[in-house]
């Protein structure tokens, strides 16, 4: 019963949402990174939001010079605190043909007839790095520094990249650790496939902010990678699902060591160094604001200013407010809020004030400023706010009315109290007595409907929960049913032979779901094998299908993903061994 009314609250939901959603519809682009090498492949999502459907698939400004790969749309539902967002992902893959700063967007997208518009992205793309024969292998980490030249506080990016050709888990780092540099991580590490010295690879790059607190030339030692990694099993009989990358044996403790990165750091200059500078370094834009402009005596103006930027973002002052003659200022708790992206340390400090003028007239705020050194111009800069003024009429005096009731001596606080007359009775029969009061609880009809609507409940009760009971059971047929036919029905599309590469892994993983009983809506190739592995399937039967998902998966993020596939016909066998073996 608590499924049916739910199911029949979001059928509610489901009907009220295109009118509440087509009213604020929104769309924004994002890329996985905003730096990358001819031989990446970059990840980019399009998110709608306030809309379940689209009239038209987005179409995406500067992708001229990049082969661009659909990944495939997702939609999306969120009830928080009683309000519904709905929303739409369409995930593409672009890979660069030149190399260049490139302006991304925007995506433009139709909606209910209207076009709506995205943000727009700037990605830089360089000549992939080229690293020392002694790094080239299925296993190799690289490490670099991007400046390499900074002043004292100055961000720099340093990066680590682990390439891999084969599977590897149980990731852990140790970063070196070097006197007067600092060193944090943004945001999430990132996967994607890349091209080195002409071999396809599986990249996981980590970014981190690097700062130094003194003047120098620094060596950053060499980062470690520790891990479990998995090497192919040698075998003395192939077929033709063996494949020397997965079929994995037992895995071993691994660590890897990246070059050491060398980083100069230059003191600040002296030269022009401004009287208030207080240490700040990046760059920084100042917005500010009062409101209202005009009051009355008594009351209060709020003078807003915002400090944002991209830097060391801690060191931004709390900027002092300028006395304002015949003014009293109170000044709130500043608040600073800062965060990480793949380009650095950003954040910002809002800072406010209440201003109480005493008399009425004309004021005027002078400006506030901040001094910083602007890493983009290479000199100080100070910046400030524009000057306010505001004006202050006079208050409005209370006026003391008087009126009939205060002369007959009522005070404000109203009338005197009055006894209370009883007007009438009811003309319903007003009982007196507790015994008119009595049930009677076996007598006549209304005390069989009594019993009737006490037992009422227990019946409802008992027929809800053998027909849940039922439908139970009957679930648990089907889905054994359901099991059964589960190879039979994949061997059947494979005969067909007009299977296309994205149909046979979207079939395969149909079976895996209906024959395991599970719900998974996508699958990697190492999930289906430690899957297939946990229910009992031998590593080498369970390797044969991951090299074969892998080989299907290639094909999609290719562009061969909707050509027909001939390799169908090699999996029924296969198939059947793996049914066999699962418990």
């Amino acid at each position: 019963m608590k499924r049916t009314l739910f199911l029949l609250l979001l059928s509610l939901v489901f009907f009220k949402l295109p009118c509440a959603a087509s009213e604020a519809v929104s769309v924004s682009m994002q890329l996985d990174r905003t730096e990358a090498t001819l031989a990446d492949s970059i990840r980019m999502v399009i998110s709608v939001a306030g809309a379940r459907e689209s009239d038209s698939k987005p179409s995406v400004h500067g992708l001229e010079t990049f082969h661009v790969t659909g990944g495939g749309t997702s939609s999306r539902l969120e009830i928080i605190n009683g309000q519904v967002n709905a929303g739409i992902d369409f995930t593409y893959f672009i890979q660069p043909k030149k190399t260049g700063t490139f302006q991304i967007g925007p995506a433009e997208i139709t909606v209910d007839g209207k076009v709506v518009r995205s943000n727009k992205e700037t990605l830089k793309i360089a000549e992939p790095s080229r690293t020392s024969g002694a790094l080239q292998g299925p296993l190799f980490l690289t490490a670099t520094v991007s400046p390499k030249e900074i002043y004292v506080e100055e961000q720099t990016i340093y990066t680590l990249k682990l390439f891999r050709q084969t599977r590897v888990s149980d990731i852990s780092l140790d970063l070196p650790e070097e006197e007067h540099l600092f060193l944090k991580q943004l945001g999430k590490p990132l996967e994607y496939k890349s091209v080195h010295n002409g071999q396809s690879y599986q990249v996981l790059e980590v970014r981190y902010a690097l700062a130094g607190s003194s003047e120098g030339d620094y060596t950053i030692g060499p980062s470690s990678m520790h891990f479990t990694v998995y090497q192919p099993r040698t075998r003395s009989r192939r077929s033709p699902f063996d494949d020397p990358f997965f079929s994995f044996s037992t895995g071993r403790p691994m660590t890897l060591s990246s070059e050491s990165a060398h980083v100069k750091v230059l003191p600040l200059p002296a030269q022009g160094r401004p009287a208030d500078f207080s240490g700040l370094v990046g760059t920084f834009q100042l917005e500010s604001a009062l409101k209202p402009t005009e009051i009355r005596a008594g009351e209060s103006a709020t003078l807003t200013v915002f400090l944002r930027g991209r830097g060391n973002v801690h060191r931004i002052p709390d900027l002092e407010m300028p006395e304002v003659d015949h003014t009293k200022v109170y000044a709130d708790q500043p608040v600073l809020e800062v965060e990480t992206d793949q380009q650095g340390i950003r954040g910002s400090k809002t800072m406010k004030w209440a201003l109480v003028p005493e008399e009425e007239g004309l004021y005027h705020i002078p400006p506030l400023t901040v001094s910083f050194f602007d890493t983009k111009s290479r000199q100080y800069r100070s910046i400030g706010t524009a000057p306010f003024s505001f004006s202050v009429l006079p208050g409005q005096e209370k006026e003391v009315q008087v009126t009939r009731d205060s002369v007959a001596g009522q005070g404000a606080e109203g009338p005197a109290k009055k006894a209370v007359k009883e007007l009438g009775r009811d003309i319903l029969p007003v009982h007196t007595s507790v015994t008119d009061l009595e049930p009677a609880l076996g007598a006549g009809p209304q005390g069989l409907r009594l019993w009737v609507l006490l037992a009422a409940p227990f019946l409802l009760y008992g027929v809800a929960f053998c027909g849940k009971k039922m439908r139970k059971d009957s679930d648990k047929a089907s889905a054994l049913a359901k099991t059964k036919k589960a190879a039979g029905l994949l061997i059947k599309k494979c005969g067909d032979g007009k299977l296309s590469s994205s149909d046979l892994s979207e079939a395969i993983r149909g079976y895996l779901n209906d024959r395991l009983g599970l719900s998974l809506g996508s699958l990697t190739p190492g999930e289906a094998f430690d899957i297939l592995q946990s229910r009992g399937v031998s590593p080498a039967r369970a390797g044969r299908l991951q090299a074969f998902l892998q080989r299907l998966e290639d094909d999609v993020y290719s562009g061969r993903g909707q050509d027909v596939c001939h390799m169908g016909e090699d999996l029924p066998p296969l198939i059947k061994e793996i049914d066999k073996e699962i418990r």
